[in-house]
């Protein structure tokens, strides 16, 4: 095929795509501006430069935080004075993953001595099946944040900011943690251990964070993970917490959220974090207790393990079931006390 027919395959292929998106933005309220990342054949990244409304000069170089909460009636309430909210992010079609968490660890008691919540986070979908699939979740059980964004791998960062935005500035909880729809969190212990260690003027942002080795930025067009130079041009993230589970206090993600306004997003959620952490003056701390991997563990380190990692939903049951019988089953063994010093750890002091 010569160059002119490729190129007109090339321009008709473009012009059904934008046919798509623009129907796709306009199936929903009238005032909704849907940001999209968009992923070209070599796998490129780029966000549609922003302007203010109703003018040509363009907005902040940041993260467009009103393109993020236009056009969605989907928000869950939540309760003022609460020690943990828990953003764990979700694809439209994950339902399954959704119900077994309702069904385990996000499963509240009713007058929890530490009050918490769980939000999923969700952006659009051009299947209209998922979409109202969402749609029913959030009637039914009231706990889904439907952002401004289609919903894709690498929109991953708008995803997180928009649901750190809304905790913010709507729940204003003790603490924040981010994470993920294939994790565990241990709900019986870590409103305890939050509420034990708060006060007020507490700035933490603290995880597994990833040695140096594992920060080098991935150029590699194929790659998920790929960023571009234009993008970002170093070579090396700053320090930062992987996103299977991460926390921030109240101060220091409101700290994060002023920061993203003035720094172009990247598609990689967790690094984007730790450049923001870092330009705001925030040091990451490590923990042991945020586990990257499913092992085999003991009963009793569900005592002070917090996120686990990479759990299919017979993996779920069986970590919730640990994690209510070691809160008796094992006080005084060397699987507790051993790690009790070992919670938060980083270059500056133990938590």
């Amino acid at each position: 095929m010569g160059p002119r027919g490729l190129w007109g395959w090339k321009g008709l292929g473009c012009c059904l795509l934008g046919a798509l998106l623009l129907s796709f933005s306009f199936s929903f309220s009238p005032g909704l501006r849907l940001l999209l990342l968009v992923e070209d054949a070599q796998g490129t990244w780029w966000n549609p430069t922003r302007h203010h409304e109703g003018t040509a000069a363009p907005a902040l170089p940041g993260v467009d935080f009103g393109s993020l909460f236009s056009g969605s009636a989907l928000e869950p309430h939540c309760e003022s004075g609460q020690t943990l909210l828990i953003l764990v992010a979700s694809a439209p079609g994950n339902v399954g993953p959704r119900k077994v968490i309702r069904n385990t660890w996000a499963k509240r008691p009713l007058s929890p001595l530490h009050p918490w919540q769980a939000v999923f986070l969700v952006g659009q979908s051009l299947d209209e099946k998922a979409a109202r699939q969402i749609q029913w979740e959030q009637q039914e059980f009231g706990d889904v944040l439907l952002g401004g964004y289609l919903d894709t791998y690498r929109n991953l960062t708008l995803k997180v900011l928009h649901g750190l935005k809304w905790a913010a500035e709507k729940c204003r909880p003790r603490f924040i943690l981010k994470t993920d729809d294939d994790c565990f969190v241990n709900t019986n212990r870590l409103p305890a251990f939050l509420a034990d260690h708060w006060h007020g003027g507490l700035l933490l942002y603290a995880g597994s964070v990833f040695p140096r080795e594992k920060r080098r930025v991935i150029r590699h067009p194929v790659s998920k993970w790929y960023v571009s130079r234009e993008d970002y041009p170093l070579e090396e993230y700053p320090p930062y917490a992987s996103g299977i589970g991460y926390l921030l206090s109240l101060g220091a993600a409101r700290r994060v959220l002023r920061v993203a306004e003035q720094v172009p997003p990247i598609p990689v959620e967790d690094a984007f974090v730790g450049i923001l952490a870092q330009r705001a003056g925030l040091r990451p701390t490590t923990s042991t207790r945020f586990a990257k991997q499913n092992a085999r563990w003991h009963l009793c380190n569900y005592r002070y393990l917090m996120v686990i990692h990479h759990l299919n939903a017979s993996e779920q049951q069986s970590a919730a079931w640990s994690m209510r019988e070691a809160q008796a089953a094992c006080s005084g063994r060397p699987q507790v006390t051993g790690w009790k010093q070992r919670w938060f750890r980083s270059g500056v002091g133990q938590l």
